[in-house]
């Protein structure tokens, strides 16, 4: 009797070893991306093209370091604007990537931020 009691706690403790834990999902956040379109603002001087406008340094900078840190996978520029798609967690922290930009500063670009929800999986990836 007490070799089938042994018996059965040690088949039950192979068995309890041999399952292993079921794995919990990790959710990974969805990327969030904003829209923002560069138009002329009212410091813009029609007489100076882009690279002598006020703050144009500045801004190409700017570009360049979010680029740089993988923040803006896609840009481009259409009719006299232009336009990049950022990635940021919310409105707010897009704004501040151009909080500091000069030639929205300046008011030489005026700055519109739109939420972006590519539906093409690999689209911006």
């Amino acid at each position: 009797m007490i070799s089938r009691v042994v018996l059965a706690v040690l088949i039950g403790a192979s068995f309890s070893f041999s399952q292993s834990p079921t794995p919990t999902p990790q959710t990974v956040p969805a990327k969030q991306y904003f829209i923002a379109i560069f138009s002329k603002g009212p410091a813009w001087d029609e007489t100076k093209p882009a690279n002598e406008q006020i703050g144009f340094r500045e801004h190409s900078d700017n570009l360049r370091r979010l680029r740089a840190d993988k923040r803006i996978p896609i840009g481009g520029r259409y009719a006299d604007k232009g336009m990049v798609i950022v990635e940021a967690k919310n409105k707010d922290e897009a704004q501040t990537l151009f909080a500091s930009d000069g030639m929205v500063v300046n008011k030489t670009f005026t700055l519109e931020l739109h939420a972006f929800q590519p539906f093409y999986k690999g689209s911006l990836e």
